[in-house]
């Protein structure tokens, strides 16, 4: 089936997705919801979008409540489908990680999850009103080769071999831990302050770990990021991949209406020290433009106040949903990651960090020594410009 046309921001079914993009409406933004979602709408091609955008828990959940009787059964029926497969993923992987996190307990390990269902519970109130695909989990460096034998406890496959979990240098150690289970296909990603490489400035997790409160799950409460360090790994994961879904965005949004003791200064304060202001600003900015989140004055004065947030704010809103924002091309994306960080010669040396570092990917097809050669570092540009260093067409 052929690819329908990208909408833009001012497209019916854009205006559905952003409006539903949250976990509750007041009376005029139901009314709204409620008119829009009667016009004509191509539900196919809108399903489609809110899947892409982890949007179809949300979608679902407004439709049901503030426009049900105006949607066509079979429609709602489809939505109910895929919302109920949504949910059964969320459960899966919710139980999965109350087990993985068991077993990392038991073994003294510190380890807290982020996004999936602990950010779901915390921003929307259930794992099943969030999309997630896999889990991720952040514990520190010095403790992976411990993780790897909890894992294989639990029956999940690495896919990297044992002697690469062992740090000898940060330029030793691939872009991430990536396990597989075994019968459930269950996906989990472990990070530490060496994987995290968006980071400019590698951050503290043992102090993060020692800092983290509880959310309750179920009957049981798992770790999680303090409400400051929540945004800023939010934010640079946003950055990271150029905001391509519209729930990052949300997340950012709900988490601050969440959180009306947020430490603004020690967010700033720590965002100054790991080199992430602009990321951080960026994430805000776009809360507030696309999801009209409220931010106090002194938030807002620094938003405005940097330039080049606010041109990729006005980029970014103009393709909320679609993907269109994201820059095309090695140079593009290259100067993107430049501007990430605030200082030309810090943004510099931002960009050639992450150009000539290895992902996970690359330790796993070119099979990368543990004792990491220069010679690696010199081909990941060229591999890059080889992958982005020339426009594709979507329907590549």
């Amino acid at each position: 089936m052929a690819v329908p046309h990208r909408a833009d921001e001012s497209s019916a079914d854009v205006q559905v997705l952003v409006a539903c993009a949250r976990k509750r409406m007041d009376a005029a933004q139901r009314s709204r919801f409620a008119q829009l979602v009667a016009r004509p709408l191509d539900w196919a091609f809108l399903l489609q979008l809110a899947n892409e955008n982890g949007l179809l828990p949300l979608l679902h959940k407004h439709l049901t409540e503030a426009a049900a009787g105006s949607i066509r059964p079979d429609v709602v029926k489809q939505i109910s489908q895929a919302n109920r497969e949504s949910a059964l993923r969320a459960l899966l992987l919710t139980g999965e990680l109350l087990r993985i996190r068991d077993a990392l307990s038991q073994r003294g390990i510190p380890a807290i999850p982020y996004k999936g269902p602990v950010l779901a519970v915390r921003a929307y109130g259930s794992p099943s009103l969030r999309q997630f695909e896999d889990l991720d989990i952040v514990t520190p460096q010095r403790l992976m080769p411990a993780v790897y034998d909890v894992m294989q406890q639990l029956d999940y496959r690495a896919r990297l071999p044992r002697d690469c979990f062992v740090a000898e240098g940060s330029r030793a150690i691939p872009g991430e831990y990536v396990f597989v289970h075994r019968v459930n296909s269950a996906l989990v990603e472990l990070h530490t302050e060496w994987t995290l490489r968006h980071f400019p400035v590698p951050p503290d997790i043992e102090t993060m770990v020692g800092r983290a409160i509880l959310v309750q799950i179920n009957d049981k409460k798992v770790p999680a990021f303090a409400t400051e360090d929540a945004l800023l790994m939010l934010a640079v994961h946003g950055a990271k991949d150029f905001w391509a879904r519209l729930v990052w965005v949300a997340d950012v949004a709900e988490i601050v209406k969440q959180s009306p003791d947020i430490y603004w200064e020690k967010l700033l304060s720590d965002g100054r020290k790991l080199k992430v202001t602009r990321m951080l600003n960026l994430s805000l900015s776009l809360a507030r433009e696309i999801l009209d989140l409220t931010l106090s004055p002194e938030m807002a004065r620094q938003i405005d106040a940097d330039a080049t947030v606010k041109r990729l704010t006005r980029h970014f809103v103009q393709h909320p949903v679609d993907g269109e924002a994201i820059p095309e091309g090695a140079f593009q994306r290259s100067l993107y990651r430049i501007r990430m960080v605030e200082g030309r010669w810090n943004g510099l040396h931002y960009w050639a960090g992450l150009a000539t570092a290895p992902p996970e990917e690359d330790w796993a097809t070119a099979h990368i020594p543990r004792r990491f050669p220069r010679s690696h570092a010199f081909m990941r540009p060229f591999r890059l410009w080889k992958k982005y260093g020339q426009h594709r067409s979507r329907a590549e």
